[in-house]
This record gives C-alpha cells, structure tokens and sequence, in this order.
C-alpha cells in the first residue's frame, strides 16, 4: 500500500508540475466546497463520505462545517434455542451477529495551518464537534442520537489556482453511538470560490 500512495503522489506531480508553483495561497474571506471519501482505519474498512464548506478566517486559519455519512461495522449477541432431540430441555444459545449501523450527521470545525511552504502544500490541525443520527438494525429497526468531540490532521496540496487535492486523519468520539471511538482517513478534492 505505501508504494501504491507513493506512485499516485509521484503521478501527481509529474501532471501538475508547473501549476503547483503558481497555485492559490490562503487568503482572508474565501470559501470553498470540499468533498472526500474515506474509510474506517481499524477493523473493517467502512465507509465515510463527506461534502463541506470552508470560510478562510486568515491566512492561516479557518471554519469548516460539512453534511457526513458513516457506516460502522459492529458485533451483537442474539438469545437462541438450540436444536435437541426430542424429550430433552431446550438450551439457550449465543449467537454472534455482525451488522451496519449508519450514521448521518453534521459537523463544524475550526482549522489552523501549522506548516506551510506558502505556495501550495498547507497542513492543517482542527478540533470540532459532530451531531446526527444513527440507524442500527439489531434485531429491530433504532434510531439513536448521536453527539461528540472531534480532532484531526488534514494536508492540502493545491495543484491548480483553485484546486486541491486533501488527505485526512481525523479521530471521532460518541459515547452514545455502538462504537464510541472511530479513526477515519479521508482524501478528496477542495475548491475555492472565488472570482
């Protein structure tokens, strides 16, 4: 896998070789449309999608706030009686299930830039917070209210005037969902909007 990521950053270059010199810095009042996928980093790969929109504060700071969907894999335990000849007390049994909670919520963040070559390569810290719902199917259809803290790491890497490319790492923490901590890593496209 490293090689891999290592290829397509190589590929990126090598295309936008001479755009990424000239490309947009950071610059005061300026929004921009971001969207990204990304999956689950420990246990199974699940997915997350998210679309969102960024004021630039200054140029080394901004607010983020984006519509998320999540899928989160999870293990239950299910009562059932167990097959015994005939005349014989039935046994209860455990049974393992696996299934998909979805989640869809809103989230808000403030991002700082902490290094930067003031061209094109910005990487960014934020702290935010999240609030939806989430949608399980253990045995019986749930909808669960779900809040929490969020932190994260995001690189951008602007390979036109008004486009860059992004890669994240962000933790998530809900004490009311099926899985309290979930790490995620996202990539995606930024645009900024402006004349």
């Amino acid at each position: 896998m490293y090689s891999n990521m290592k290829i397509v950053i190589l590929i990126l270059l090598l295309f936008t070789g001479g755009s990424v010199i000239k490309a947009q810095r950071h610059y005061k009042r300026i929004s921009a449309l971001e969207g990204s996928y990304g999956t689950n980093i420990f246990g199974k790969a699940d997915n997350m999608a998210n679309i969102s929109f960024s004021k630039y504060i200054d140029r080394t700071s901004y607010w983020k706030a984006g519509l998320n969907y999540f899928e989160k894999s999870f293990d239950y335990s299910v009562n059932a009686e167990a097959t015994q000849p005939l005349g014989i007390i039935p046994v209860m049994q455990n049974l393992q299930r696996e299934d998909t909670a979805r989640n869809w919520f809103v989230n808000g963040s403030y991002n700082r830039t902490i290094a930067s070559n003031l061209k094109s390569i910005y990487w960014n810290i934020g702290i935010g917070c999240f609030l939806g719902t989430e949608y399980t199917r253990h045995p019986s259809k749930e909808y669960q209210f779900i809040v929490g803290p969020e932190i994260g790491t995001e690189i951008e890497l602007f390979i036109l005037p008004k486009l860059a490319f992004t890669v994240g790492i962000k933790e998530m923490w809900s004490p009311l969902s099926v899985k309290n901590w979930n790490t995620v890593w996202n990539a995606g496209l930024k645009i900024l909007l402006y004349k």
